[in-house]
């Protein structure tokens, strides 16, 4: 892999463990005279991205998933910063095996899985912000109900529930895991709508469109019945509005995401 420019996307230290691998990874990248600058996960700009050819995500899941969405075409690679404290699903490294893997990645002897990611659209306008994940429609505040109608291929059904997950495969082994005891293998070419917590009483009830494998070609409709509703992407970064009459189409995107993958 041609290798020059690395960008570090990190988020705030907070133990002494992540606060020395985040001096091993800079350190090593020195020793090998790789050019490096620093990202801080809350203050991410696309910009920041623009001529580098690898992004190393030092942190949980939530730096890499942070990171991801900022991503077009280069690779990046997870480094756990605190194993025995971060949940680390994406990371492929720690402290204790950086350099063996980064001289891997140098000679280009790595293994780079494409992961597919949703795209959005809100009221026919495209957001910016693709989904590795999952993406979370429900409302703003987690104690009021979620009130939508579903359509997928021409059958639609009106819902109250805590909210709605649309995920990826990886996202199946992610929040959805505690909705659903379906978990989709890494590879596979499908995606899931899920509903949590439904709720049925006498107006809404007998839902059919509760737990739905999808394939590439389908699309998830949800119109929104919710005062305070929000869609997001992987529960990090930005919230967009998802009120009363709002309609929102997901959909596999074409853009995967391209991760150098240990595993």
């Amino acid at each position: 892999m041609k290798l020059k420019n690395v960008l570090i996307v990190y988020t705030n230290p907070t133990t002494r463990e992540y606060k020395a691998t985040m001096e091993i990874v800079k350190n090593i990248l020195k020793k090998y005279g790789l050019n490096f600058h620093l990202a801080n996960r809350d203050r991410l700009r696309k910009s920041q991205f623009q001529n580098e050819e690898l992004v190393i995500a030092v942190g949980g899941d939530g730096t890499f998933l942070r990171a991801a969405q900022f991503i077009q075409n280069q690779p990046i690679f997870g480094v756990n910063a605190d194993v025995k404290n971060k949940e680390g699903f994406f990371t492929s490294s720690d402290k204790n095996d950086f350099e063996l893997k980064l001289r891997k990645i140098i000679r280009n002897e790595v293994n780079i899985r494409k992961f597919p990611r949703l795209e959005a659209c809100i009221n026919n306008k495209k957001i910016n912000t693709l989904a590795l994940n999952e993406f979370y429609i429900g409302p703003k505040k987690s104690y009021h109900a979620a009130k939508y109608v579903v359509e997928i291929d021409g059958k639609k059904e009106r819902q109250k529930s805590g909210g709605i997950l649309v995920t990826t495969p990886a996202g199946s082994y992610a929040w959805a895991s505690a909705c659903s005891n379906k978990r989709l293998a890494l590879d596979s070419k499908n995606y899931q709508f899920i509903v949590r917590e439904p709720y049925e009483g006498t107006i809404f009830k007998n839902y059919k469109l509760r737990n739905v494998l999808l394939s590439r070609s389908q699309k998830v409709k949800i119109i929104s019945e919710m005062l305070d509703g929000i869609l997001i992407a992987d529960s990090v970064g930005k919230e967009f509005s998802f009120k009363i009459g709002c309609q929102a189409m997901i959909k596999l995107s074409a853009n995967y995401l391209n991760i150098i993958w240990f595993k």
